[in-house]
């Protein structure tokens, strides 16, 4: 069996040819190959230790990047492409989980090298320089089979050396719509609570993968194989929330209004991760915006204010996972303001007001995160903001100002027309007549407000 190798490969397999080496593509390039997919992370792989690979390549015009020498891995950057490379090796690990093994062995062949590896459909290998597949560990039938299995006879031993490889269980699986091989599920299972040896950042990256499965591999469809609520479902059943959301531990079971909500508080969140768009801020909101909701009982006793109390802790887990500041603002404001007009009952100038304090980008946001939260409930499964919708197409077309730099008038051209000198005063102008634009969007316009800074000079 053959794959076609990527062109872009093509100075990378001259210049091992022109050592005389074998190399081969391995892992997510192969499978995704084999299942008529794009490409994913490009890794190669071959005898050649860190310290031969620096030797050959710049010769070949191929740059190489230390990254991990201990491991046997160096990037290698040719034609805006960057490759992983990393030499046959075999390892051994202590107890724990944290992917760093004790001893380190580089070795001289593939089937050594694929024990080490994760997953069977992620260690097959395709020759570099004719796309020839070998297979050491049974890839190919697993892959046909549409199955996840490790590549050791001892699966245990394969979680165990790396606790990620429980969450990347879970993303391979929701991303490719494949089953789960019984014997990996029960060691994935055994293997979870090391997830918590694991540095933050890594797993912070899984969590992500995970909840944008379904947009991995649009070309595959829509089912419920590849669906986010299937991946969080198996992370509930593999008990991994305890090193991402350890909140989740009280929301499980925790009931809910019977006539609001189908379900508990855990698997309403998940339902509602699962509604909002594939994307990163939304994803995270719909999983964490009732998280808040055990910690508001148990104080006040009632859920009344949950959405605060979600706020908060929802910006601590984000920062203990290592999230970028942004992200971390976003979701957090996503979370604290899902509660707004929840009666739906503000006035449309309220809400003009809101809507423009918010910006567009988060006031559709909001509005994909309310939606997801109705749906979420199991009843009212077809919902649409309509009210919020209608308002805030409203506000795009009519040419509200969405922040105090969209006022159509120059800072000389209010201290003229106002005769304020440049301060705390015409600050205070600007923003009322900002204010007065977001619920009078006709009167953005120069000659108005000049008008209007007039009157206020008189």
């Amino acid at each position: 069996m053959k794959i076609k190798i990527p062109k872009n490969l093509a100075p990378l397999a001259r210049a091992f040819r022109h050592a005389n080496v074998e190399a081969y593509a391995v892992g997510g390039l192969v499978r995704n190959a084999l299942l008529k997919l794009p490409p994913s992370d490009i890794d190669v792989c071959s005898r050649l230790t860190p310290a031969e690979i620096e030797e050959l390549m710049p010769g070949q015009a191929v740059r190489v990047v230390p990254k991990a020498a201990e491991m046997g891995t160096v990037e290698l950057h040719f034609n805006d492409v960057r490759v992983e490379h990393t030499t046959f090796r075999s390892e051994s690990y202590a107890s724990g989980g944290a992917h760093r093994p004790e001893r380190v062995a580089f070795g001289t062949n593939l089937d050594e090298d694929a024990r080490r590896r994760d997953f069977t459909v992620n260690a097959m290998y395709a020759d570099l320089h004719t796309g020839e597949v070998t297979d050491p560990t049974g890839g190919i039938e697993d892959l046909n089979k549409r199955i996840l299995r490790a590549t050791s006879d001892d699966p245990d031993e394969i979680m165990r050396s790396d606790a990620l490889r429980v969450l990347r269980l879970v993303r391979f699986a929701c991303e490719l719509g494949f089953a789960i091989d019984e014997g990996t599920w029960l060691a994935a299972k055994r293997s979870a609570a090391q997830l918590c040896d694991i540095a933050p950042e890594r797993r912070r990256e899984e969590l992500v993968k995970i909840l944008l499965c379904d947009a991995r591999y649009v070309q595959l469809g829509n089912d419920e194989q590849r669906s986010p609520l299937r991946a969080l479902r198996l992370m509930d059943e593999l008990d991994v929330w305890d090193s991402l959301v350890p909140e989740f531990r009280l929301a499980r079971g925790m009931a809910q209004r019977p006539d609001h909500h189908r379900y508990d508080v855990l698997e309403h969140s998940f339902h509602v991760c699962a509604e909002t768009p594939p994307e990163e801020a939304l994803r995270l909101a719909g999983l964490l915006h009732d998280v808040g909701k055990p910690d508001c009982v148990h104080e006040t006793g009632r859920f009344y204010a949950h959405d605060k109390y979600s706020e908060k802790i929802a910006r601590r887990i984000l920062s203990d996972l290592r999230f970028p500041n942004r992200t971390i603002s976003e979701v957090s404001a996503l979370v604290g303001g899902h509660m707004y007009d929840i009666q739906n009952q503000a006035k449309p100038e309220t809400l003009r007001t809101r809507f423009s304090e918010w910006g567009r980008e988060r006031t559709m946001n909001q509005i994909f995160l309310r939606e997801a939260d109705i749906r979420g409930c199991g009843y009212n499964t077809n919902y649409v903001a309509g009210r919020w919708r209608t308002l805030f197409r409203e506000m795009l077309l009519d040419g509200t100002p969405f922040s105090e730099k969209e006022l159509k008038i120059t800072g000389k051209e209010l201290m003229a027309a106002s005769g304020l000198p440049e301060g705390k005063a015409l600050g205070q102008l600007k923003h009322e007549l900002y204010l007065h634009c977001v619920k009078n969007p006709q009167d953005n316009t120069p000659f108005r407000l000049k008008a209007l800074a007039k009157r206020r000079k008189r």
